[in-house]
Parts: C-alpha cells; sequence; structure tokens
C-alpha cells in the first residue's frame, strides 16, 4: 500500500490563508495598525495635497481608500484588499503564498502601506504581452517613484519603437491630465511638501547605504533580459534611494520569492542585541545578497561576458 505524498503547496496555502484572516481579525483590536493608512494616504486620497507625499496622480490609484469607513472596520477592509490582492498575484505568478509571512509583508500589514499598486503595476510590466497593459503599470509605478524609476527606466530601454510609443501612451495622457486637473505647477508643490517627509525608522536602511550605492546604479545595465533588469533595478533602489522603506522589499521579494529571501527578511534581528531600538537599519542585507546572488548566477549573461566572447571569437577569425 502506497503512502500518500504530502502536498507541500496545498498546506502552504492553508497556512498562508489561515495567518491572513488572522492579522485581519487581530486589526480590530489593535488600533496602532494602519497608522500611514489614516495619517497619510486616506486623506490625500480625499483630496489633502500636504497630507501625503506621493505625487499628485496617485489619488486617481487611491479611490479604493475614499469608501473604506472612518472607523475600526478600516483597517481590516483595507488588510482584506491587500491580501486578496496578494494573493492573486501569487497565484498568476506561481510562487510560494508564504511570501505573505516575510518580514516587509508584515510591515505593508501593520503600517497600512500601499506597495500592493507597485506589486500590480510589476507584474503588468513583467508578465503583460500588451503594450497599453504595461503602459498601465508604468502608471502604477509611478506612483512611487523613488522606489521604481530606475525600474522604468530598466523597462523602456531597448524596447522596439513599434511598442515603444503605445507603452509611453498611458504614463503620458496620466502626466498632461494631472498638469490640467492640479495645475502645471504641481510637481514643484509636490517637491516641496517632501521636504517636510517626517524621519522613520523604516528607512534607516536606505538613509545608510544610498550614498555608497548611489555610484553602482549602473549595475541592472549590465543585463540584457528585461526581467532581471528590472528586478536588479529595484534591488539597487532599495540601496540607493534615501527614501526606500524597507517595507517596500515585498516588491522583489514577491518576484524572487526563493526561500531563502523570506528568511532573510528577518536578518535585522540578529542585530538587536547590537543596536536594540534601531537593528532594522541592517535589513538592507537582504537587498545587498540578492544583487549578489543574482550578478554572480547569471554573469556569463552579462554585458561585460558577452563583449568577451564576441572579442574572443573575433580574435579566432
Amino acid at each position: 500500500m502506497t503512502q500518500p505524498s504530502i502536498n507541500f503547496r496545498r498546506i502552504a496555502w492553508i497556512s498562508a490563508i489561515l495567518i491572513a484572516g488572522t492579522l485581519v481579525i487581530a486589526s480590530f483590536f489593535i488600533t496602532m495598525f494602519g497608522e500611514d493608512l489614516r495619517k497619510y494616504y486616506i486623506p490625500f486620497a480625499k483630496g489633502c495635497d500636504t497630507c501625503g507625499f506621493n505625487p499628485y496622480y496617485a489619488r486617481w490609484f487611491f479611490v479604493p481608500l475614499m469608501i473604506l469607513p472612518d472607523s475600526q472596520w478600516t483597517m481590516p477592509l483595507w488588510s482584506l484588499l491587500v491580501f486578496a490582492g496578494m494573493f492573486w498575484l501569487i497565484y498568476k505568478l506561481d510562487v510560494t503564498p508564504l511570501v505573505i509571512i516575510a518580514f516587509p509583508m508584515l510591515g505593508q500589514y501593520s503600517l497600512g502601506q500601499v506597495d500592493i499598486f507597485l506589486c500590480i503595476g510589476f507584474y503588468l510590466m513583467l508578465k503583460s504581452k500588451n503594450p497599453w497593459l504595461q503602459g498601465l503599470g508604468i502608471c502604477f509605478l509611478a506612483i512611487k517613484p523613488q522606489v521604481t524609476a530606475l525600474v522604468i527606466v530598466g523597462f523602456l530601454i531597448g524596447q522596439k519603437w513599434s511598442q515603444l510609443w503605445k507603452i509611453v501612451i498611458p504614463p503620458a495622457i496620466m502626466l498632461l491630465l494631472s498638469f490640467l486637473v492640479f495645475g502645471i505647477d504641481w510637481p514643484l508643490r509636490w517637491l516641496s511638501n517632501t521636504q517636510a517627509l517626517p524621519p522613520h525608522v523604516w528607512r534607516l536602511a536606505a538613509g545608510d547605504t544610498w550614498r555608497f550605492a548611489l555610484p553602482f546604479i549602473w549595475i541592472p545595465f549590465l543585463f540584457e533580459d528585461r526581467e532581471r533588469r528590472m528586478l536588479l533595478s529595484i534591488l539597487m533602489m532599495a540601496l540607493a534611494s534615501p527614501v526606500f522603506g524597507t517595507y517596500s522589499y515585498i516588491v522583489f521579494i514577491l518576484f524572487y520569492p526563493k526561500w531563502w529571501t523570506i528568511v532573510l527578511s528577518y536578518v535585522w534581528v540578529v542585530f538587536i542585541p547590537v543596536e536594540p531600538d534601531f537593528a532594522i537599519r541592517f535589513a538592507w542585507i537582504l537587498p545587498f545578497v540578492m544583487i549578489i546572488h543574482i550578478c554572480y548566477t547569471n554573469w556569463d549573461e552579462s554585458w561585460w561576458m558577452r563583449r568577451r566572447a564576441k572579442l574572443a571569437n573575433q580574435t579566432m577569425a
């Protein structure tokens, strides 16, 4: 008699759904959850230009936030929407649902962050073959340009003109409409407002690394493969953008969900004895290790190695 095999993926799905359900229920009782949602994103969505720090056109994507009730249901409903979006992406990408236990996802949940929009945009750009949907993906990513600027550049480079003009139309229309609705000077008002961005423990990691990482933002462009270039681009932004929040790490974990990336998202915990209050500043170890791993395992595809191979072939000829 054969023993039934263990379906680990089914167990992972059940576990992830139970964890998500528990967190949604917990948000009814833990009032400190959702601070960023209540303090910044919802007021910004409802028209307060100086309440949030996203570009003004982001308000159009935050429409779901406008219908959230101002009550104890605010955070549970938003958590439910975020987890539903994550599970949909996990299913479409066919990755482990245990992604939701990665530390950045807990940050998304506890703060009430909105990087689910970035995940959707990344998915549209990476997996859709329709240039109009890819352009819509850029619109989603543009909600947080401090996180995704290099990704957008990495995606557009090398596109054929027949595709490129279709891709840029959706973000171009969004930008033009934003000038009509919010005024031609809204970028200046937005940038002025971002100067008041309060310090936050979740941005300590990027604050420590950006000066050292900025000279290396060319690394993603060593690779011709667009998916690899986009992934390396957001990893470099995690190190080179001083306002990149650790909670946004969920984007690259979702699209590179190795078991060790989920585990390594908690690496900062081992530094608590060294720096009890601000150990999270060591979270940069995750994107740093991921960059090294991706470059090392794919170095044969890099521009440098392709150039060496080309020169070798010319010499032999």
